[in-house]
């Protein structure tokens, strides 16, 4: 068997028992054969014993479940070893999985194309950390520094009809709208939008922070696509051609100095 379909152990955690059938056969009938479902939990006291007797390589959990969420529960066990792919009939807790540096949030109803994405981005996780264990503390800090530059890191953003998966790097600027946040970005040739419901704060936080930086109190920018910088009455910077967007008078020299730093602009 090829390398990229090792034995990897997983563990299911959902209180509704159907719901934990019903993954395991589609984790194991039409994603990977090679993954080794180690348990099924139905709350979370049952999931804990169950990550000390077997030590799974990934956990899916569902997070909404009666006594203790998802978020308690690795709140309470924390620090913890295991990858998580969260598995949940509500689209809200998006921002805060992804803070937690969840692999995946799939959801209910599952998409096997989407669980399908989830399980190689595991994979490819696992593997990684694998690499990382294998080697001595000095390389572990030089490659964090590196990957942490350099690997492609990716966001799932759904609305109600789309899934989009997207690299930071890809992603133009974020902007406030209210209750909610639309994010333009790139995905192949095409330059597309999608409007998700947070904060900017919310995204800030989550967005790669050596390489975005917020300009304005309803926009957040990707300074890797910041093409040109207008200092007239009112600073804008113009985004890869397409966007012109405000800086805020008391943002504009922190910006600046921040372009020139990490050298993306220079007058």
């Amino acid at each position: 068997m090829h390398s990229d379909h090792e034995l990897m152990n997983v563990l299911i955690v959902d209180d509704e028992m159907e719901a934990c059938m019903n993954l395991h056969a589609i984790l194991q009938e039409y994603v990977d054969k090679e993954i080794n479902i180690v348990g099924i939990a139905n709350n979370t006291k049952e999931a804990e014993k169950k990550i000390h007797e077997f030590a799974p390589d990934a956990i899916f959990l569902d997070i909404e479940m009666p006594n203790e969420n998802a978020f308690h529960f690795l709140g309470r066990i924390s620090p913890f070893d295991f990858e998580v792919v969260f598995v949940t009939a509500y689209d809200e807790y998006a921002i805060r999985a992804f803070k937690l540096n969840a692999v995946d949030y799939i959801l209910k109803p599952i998409s096997i194309s989407e669980l399908t994405e989830a399980v190689h981005k595991l994979r490819d996780k696992l593997r990684y950390k694998q690499i990382l264990s294998e080697n001595s503390v000095p390389y572990l800090e030089i490659s964090n520094q590196v990957t942490n530059k350099t690997k492609s890191q990716k966001i799932s953003l759904k609305d109600n009809n789309t899934i989009e998966v997207v690299d930071f790097r890809d992603i133009y600027f974020v902007e406030a709208q209210g209750s909610y946040v639309r994010i333009m970005f790139l995905k192949g040739n095409e330059v597309k939008d999608i409007t998700l419901s947070g904060s900017l704060t919310d995204y800030e936080e989550l967005m790669p922070n050596d390489f975005f930086y917020r300009i304005h109190k309803s926009y957040l920018i990707n300074c890797m696509h910041v093409q040109k910088i207008l200092k007239d009455e009112y600073s804008q910077v113009i985004i890869k051609e397409h966007f012109t967007l405000p800086i805020s008078r008391r943002r504009f020299a922190p910006l600046m100095q921040f372009l020139k730093s990490n050298d993306y602009y220079h007058d």
